[in-house]
């Protein structure tokens, strides 16, 4: 992946990280994208998951550069969320995508169409590691 575009998606990353809101936007969105979405964190701490979440996005924009850490964190990610465990149906990640996506945007001044396919690029490789595991 061209570090390029993995420095300009971190820079966004960081820029929307200064909406305090960011985590809890997220989740808001995310549980109203979808019906069955809400149902699957109703025993989740869900100030806890934000913070897992902000983690697990850093290493999600690393993992396409080959880093050690970020593949370590996000083949635990594939087998917590594989089908025989948290049970994420692979098309239920275009949801996640997308609601990102749309709180990042209202978040990252800067935030434009071009680095939106920038984002798309890097979580879509991500994902798509995740998805296989299913």
């Amino acid at each position: 992946m061209d570090e390029a575009v993995i420095h300009a998606v971190k820079q966004s990353y960081g820029r929307a990280l200064g909406n305090p809101r960011l985590m809890a936007d997220f989740y808001d969105t995310l549980m109203a994208s979808h019906p069955g979405i809400a149902k699957m964190f109703a025993n989740t701490d869900l100030q806890k998951q934000q913070l897992i979440l902000k983690q697990s996005l850093s290493m999600a924009i690393l993992f396409p550069q080959d880093n050690l850490i970020a593949k370590h964190a996000m083949e635990k990610v594939r087998k917590t969320h594989a089908h025989d465990q948290l049970n994420i149906r692979p098309e239920l990640y275009d949801y996640w995508l997308n609601s990102l996506l749309s709180v990042v945007k209202n978040s990252d001044p800067d935030f434009s169409p071009e680095l939106e396919g920038q984002w798309r690029m890097i979580l879509n490789h991500t994902l798509s590691y995740i998805k296989e595991g299913y």
